[in-house]
């Protein structure tokens, strides 16, 4: 028998309603398989239904394929963004870089993840969807950032967002591959490299 359950708007809906613990615990299983060394071709739904103790048509009704179900159970290993409450463009940066030294400094979130993009090069579909829907959010809010700076004065004019992006993560995810994990506080971790980024090997100016 169908239940109901009312839409914001109060309008009801069909079907029964959607339990958050189910959810939580097929994403759940998928990482469980991912981390257990898994490959990419073999997971199957039903696989993930039955460590997660769900039936099939429970993961079929929130996820349409596999690879969707996956890219969501990824995605839930990335903490959301802070909001760029910063008084200026080097807090801002701050804060967003941390997000990112805090997910590598969980050593079986980037086990994970980096497992499954080295594995997605075989699985283009599901590594250009984890970019398109996880990781380009977040580079766009780098470059929200850093654009605010350039207008604000902070940075000089003529900048490319993406290249100033790119140069503060990608030492950090380079050494995430070569296992090596951020040590000490995230902000003042991301300190460290933005300021070598902002004043270069030189120092700060007077």
């Amino acid at each position: 028998m169908s239940t109901e359950t009312p839409e914001p708007d109060g309008r009801p809906t069909r079907g029964r309603p959607r339990s958050a613990d189910s959810e939580q615990a097929i994403l759940q299983a998928a990482l469980d398989l991912l981390a257990e060394g898994t490959e990419l071709g073999t997971i199957s739904i039903n696989a993930i239904a039955a460590r997660a103790g769900a039936g099939k048509n429970t993961v079929y009704r929130r996820w349409p394929n596999k690879d969707a179900l996956l890219v969501d159970a990824l995605a839930s290993l990335n903490r959301p963004l802070p909001a760029a409450t910063g008084q200026s463009t080097r807090e801002n940066l701050i804060l967003l870089l941390s997000a990112l030294i805090t997910r590598l400094q969980d050593t079986r979130a980037t086990r994970i993840i980096n497992g499954a993009m080295a594995a997605g090069l075989e699985y283009p579909q599901l590594r250009q969807r984890y970019y398109a829907d996880v990781v380009e959010p977040r580079r766009e809010a780098m470059r929200k950032v850093i654009r605010a700076g350039i207008a604000s004065g902070e940075l000089r004019a003529g900048i490319d967002p993406d290249t100033i992006g790119n140069m503060l993560t990608a030492p950090l995810l380079m050494r995430s591959v070569e296992g090596a994990t951020p040590q000490g506080p995230a902000q003042e971790v991301a300190a460290e490299l933005i300021d070598v980024i902002l004043y270069g090997i030189a120092g700060r100016p007077d």
